[in-house]
């Protein structure tokens, strides 16, 4: 099958990849749309110490194959992308996304789905309502992520939630917020992402202010040293919540953290349910972040594409 591969730091598209089949408990998915996040961009620059094999973990995906679970053939899914044991302490406490042996989408020993084909355990998709375009359905892991953000935010933070990051994540975090009835600040360096997002209703500034503090910070801007920005700006006690991987480590200053007694808070994956729902509802529609739709046999270019700061979401579509 045609898929794009990283081996050794190298990226390529090979139409000789070995098509996965599907064990009992596991569904064969034929991918309709892929999405390129920050994430993959990292892995191909050294993160996770070399993952190799097919990348990606946002899909839309049809169910073509599912031994001993036929009723989902012909379904269009999305899917989790952390495995669990059930085993290890991490998921006997209800950490499954921590597993201590789990496999990660796209990320840790689990093929991904830049590919015309994936697999996936069962037990790890969702379906996808009829009314919900694929070109919104792609968005499901990162608007789950974006809706993660919410779990240490008190419901009456109002106005006083500040986004530091105007790219495909910080968007997406912005529009969820306002989607659940906070005004949150977006702030970024690009006049055009800025205008997508005032466009939703989203208050929007082009630096940080100096007159006012935030008792939430969400760092969506993939630059680590961006960090030390948002110190400035948080009320003593407030939360800073991290939203970024970074293919490099960066140095920082965390005296402000004791000083001020900051809560810093890591933010990974998020609830499928929630995000399936506030699309099915149009509460958030993120198709106008799509900058541009590439065949996978287009798969460098679109990374290329991806990598440009005027981009916001690269998608592949592998089956034609």
């Amino acid at each position: 099958m045609l898929a794009l591969v990283l081996q050794d730091g190298q990226l390529t598209v090979r139409d000789d990849y070995p098509k996965p089949s599907p064990e009992p408990g596991m569904a064969l998915l034929k991918v309709r749309y892929a999405g390129i996040c920050g994430t993959d961009m990292a892995l191909t620059a050294g993160y996770k110490g070399g993952f190799h094999g097919v990348l990606g973990h946002e899909y839309v995906a049809e169910v073509v194959e599912a031994p001993g679970n036929e009723a989902w053939i012909g379904r269009r899914v999305v899917g989790e992308i952390n495995t669990r044991c059930g085993e290890c302490d991490h998921c006997r406490r209800g950490l499954i996304t921590h597993c201590q042996n789990r496999r990660v989408l796209g990320i840790l020993h689990w093929d991904g789905v830049f590919a015309e084909y994936a697999v996936s355990p069962v037990y790890l998709l969702h379906p996808i309502p009829d009314h919900v375009p694929d070109e919104s359905a792609v968005f499901v892991e990162p608007l789950a992520a974006a809706y993660a953000a919410l779990r240490d935010v008190p419901p009456d933070a109002g106005d006083r939630v500040i986004i530091l990051g105007d790219g495909r994540l910080g968007q997406l975090i912005a529009r969820v917020f306002k989607a659940e009835g906070y005004d949150p600040l977006l702030v970024g360096r690009h006049a055009h992402k800025l205008a997508l997002a005032a466009r939703a209703g989203i208050r929007v500034a082009s630096q940080l202010p100096v007159d006012r503090e935030f008792d939430i910070a969400v760092e969506a801007t993939g630059r680590p040293e961006a960090l030390a920005q948002l110190f400035d700006v948080l009320r003593p006690r407030g939360a800073l919540i991290l939203k970024t991987t970074a293919a490099h480590p960066a140095s920082l200053d965390l005296s402000p953290v004791v000083v001020n007694e900051f809560r810093l808070i890591g933010s990974r994956c998020g609830p499928f349910p929630r995000a399936i729902q506030a699309l099915a509802e149009a509460r958030v529609d993120p198709r106008p972040l799509i900058t541009a739709i590439y065949p996978l046999a287009q798969g460098l270019e679109a990374f290329a594409h991806a990598r440009q700061r005027d981009s916001l979401k690269i998608l592949l579509r592998p089956s034609a």
